[in-house]
């Protein structure tokens, strides 16, 4: 998983196939590195010697227009999206404080986090990082809390209904803190199994009508 062309290609074919949801709102994350063009064309060589990837074409993949349009799948990288018919508003990012010289990493406490979270709309519904805020479902295998804490500081002051992340496997599961639901969503377990069932929230919505990129 380091963001191939096959693998983006097969990732759109399962979203496609999910017909039974109007919308999948999703992310990069740190395995996505074709998605981070400049962090790429410095470090593909440690992933994909003798087979580079094309990180234009894919990108133009999973941004297509045609795949919110016809499929509902709405790919956002520091980007909102206002869904009118459920009155929900999504915010994405696919960054988080470095881990191991992977994609979408930036330093912890710096002033490029900084500024990537002060991004968070102050009305956002449903949040989706990567990562996870600091001391919240963030715990790895070692017993350290890995979450960032900046993060953790605009969830307190956006105060997300929702807010869903993955990136610590063993930290899977879900909770509620004031008025937010944490849901560490990661499918995969630290063997990268895909074992951990998804986690279904529900949220109260008001109906309106249309759909409004915000970006």
């Amino acid at each position: 998983m380091t963001g191939e062309q096959s693998e983006i290609e097969q990732y759109i074919t399962c979203l496609k196939s999910l017909t039974q949801y109007r919308l999948k709102v999703i992310i990069a994350g740190n395995h996505d590195l074709t998605l981070e063009p400049a962090f790429y064309e410095k470090n593909w060589e440690r992933w994909h010697r003798g087979r580079k990837q094309d990180c234009e074409h894919i990108g133009r993949l999973i941004r297509d227009p045609s795949l919110a349009i016809d499929h509902g799948i709405i790919y956002l990288e520091n980007q909102q999206f206002v869904d009118n018919v459920t009155g929900l508003k999504f915010y994405g990012s696919p960054y988080q404080p470095e881990f191991n010289n992977w994609a979408f990493n930036l330093p912890m406490n710096s002033a490029e986090i900084k500024q990537v979270w002060s991004r968070i709309p102050a009305d956002v519904d449903v949040l989706v990082t990567h990562g996870p805020p600091a001391h919240i479902l963030d715990t790895n295998s070692a017993g350290e809390h890995t979450g960032c804490p900046q993060l953790l500081a605009h969830i307190i002051s956006a105060k997300p209904r929702l807010h869903i992340f993955g990136h610590i496997h063993e930290a899977y599961g879900q909770l509620e803190h004031g008025p937010t639901i944490f849901v560490n969503a990661s499918i995969c377990n630290l063997s990268y199994q895909p074992v951990q069932a998804p986690i279904v929230v529900d949220l109260e919505l008001k109906a309106t009508k249309g759909t409004t990129w915000v970006i």
